[in-house]
């Protein structure tokens, strides 16, 4: 019988859209912009985490929370519409990934006690998601095995 493990990913959204100006702007950071293609890097980030190549994905949409800011959550919101619109969040001030992980730790753990955390930032370009997909399997399955922290 196989065990089955409670994994919500979080997407790390925030940003002030300062990196790649003039293409991004504060309400148009790179994460809502497509820079390699059709699909956004939000988008990307939520296809590695849902719908893998090898077509077992690692969450489902609806576990999936995102933690960004007010001038960015409606267009997330309606990029990434088949997360549930009150599990992406905004973070009540800007103070980068170790607060904005923690918020969601907090939110989640709440709500699923038992779930395991993944942390993800919506911004990074993957080259063999085959690869980092299994990762990720493999983090998940020791993240499990007991009070663990994988890094």
């Amino acid at each position: 019988m196989a065990v089955t493990i409670d994994f919500r990913p979080v997407i790390l959204a925030g940003g002030s859209g300062t990196r790649f100006w003039p293409r991004s702007r504060r309400a148009r950071a790179k994460q809502i912009l497509a820079l390699d293609g059709e699909r956004t890097m939000i988008q990307r980030t939520l296809d590695r985490l849902t719908a893998p190549e090898d077509g077992q994905s690692l969450a489902q949409p609806q576990d999936v929370w995102v933690i960004t800011n007010d001038l960015l959550s409606n267009t997330i919101c309606t990029q990434l519409d088949c997360v549930p619109e009150r599990q992406v969040v905004c973070e009540p001030a800007a103070r980068n990934t170790a607060p904005a992980a923690g918020l969601a730790a907090f939110l989640i753990e709440r709500l699923y006690p038992e779930a395991v955390i993944g942390i993800f930032p919506a911004d990074h370009v993957i080259a063999d998601e085959a690869a980092f997909v299994a990762t990720i399997r493999r983090a998940i399955m020791l993240a499990a095995a007991g009070d663990n922290m994988v890094v």
